[in-house]
């Protein structure tokens, strides 16, 4: 299922198939959930924290907690198990967006490299559920697998110094949302009001989790700026609901 490679002094990664698809990342998913049950079972003392990828896992480790042997020996008995990966209900965010030309700066490149109408573009982008494969990049920024290869369009030749929060980008294969102000390089489509960073909550500033999935749904300027003036005052209310993954 994966392999052990030490890769520092307290870091340990686990390597699966080297392949982006949901079922790897599945796998990738349910070993993380195994280790964080067993840390929160006191099964296993030491582990620090565990950072999922496509088809890998990162596990921070106190080597004055626990000896690299121990884990590893722990791990060897995590990969004798039976991982259950069968389908199940998974919680789906919906994400309004908006794909006027204010927000979208690339919108018009984009519908003239993929030859879509901004109309047959939105259809598309908006229809998949959207499977959250990893947070990266950035703090919350959201690695989405099942864009519609017809929406497949190269990153930006030179990247942007500054793109807003709530930018929705495509860059080759992948869409993703920028959580926070920063520079990119991905093409942007459009944007939403929704907060996905908050550095007031320190618990979670991040809400958006790999193994998640987004919805998105096209609103027009005049939501945009009503839905983002009830995020600001805290009135939005996020709409949440399972999916089931087919």
């Amino acid at each position: 299922m994966f392999e052990i490679h030490i890769n520092s002094t307290d870091t340990v990664l686990l390597q699966f198939k080297q392949e982006i698809s949901p079922e790897i990342n599945s796998q990738v998913l349910s070993v993380k959930e195994s280790l964080q049950k067993a840390k929160e079972n006191f099964e296993i003392l030491g582990i620090e924290e565990v950072v999922s990828a496509y088809c890998s896992l990162l596990i921070y480790y106190n080597p004055l907690k626990i000896s690299l042997k121990s884990l590893c020996e722990f791990l060897e008995n995590i990969k004798k198990e039976k991982i259950n990966t069968e389908k199940k209900n998974f919680l789906c965010i919906k994400i309004p967006l908006c794909y006027d030309e204010e927000f979208g700066i690339d919108l018009d490149f984009v519908c003239s490299h993929t030859k879509l109408s901004k109309e047959e573009l939105i259809k598309l982008h908006t229809s998949p559920f959207y499977r959250i494969y990893m947070l990266g990049f950035m703090a919350g920024f959201a690695y989405l697998g099942g864009l519609d290869k017809r929406l497949f369009t190269p990153r930006l030749a030179s990247p942007r110094t500054l793109i807003e929060a709530g930018s929705v980008g495509i860059a080759d294969k992948q869409t993703g949302i920028y959580p926070i102000q920063s520079p990119g390089g991905w093409q942007i489509i459009a944007r939403s009001p929704l907060n996905f960073f908050d550095k007031t909550n320190e618990n979670k500033p991040v809400f958006l989790e790999a193994g998640m999935f987004l919805k998105f749904e096209s609103i027009d300027k005049k939501n945009f700026f009503e839905m983002k003036e009830a995020v600001e005052k805290n009135a939005y209310k996020r709409e949440v609901y399972e999916y089931k993954d087919n």
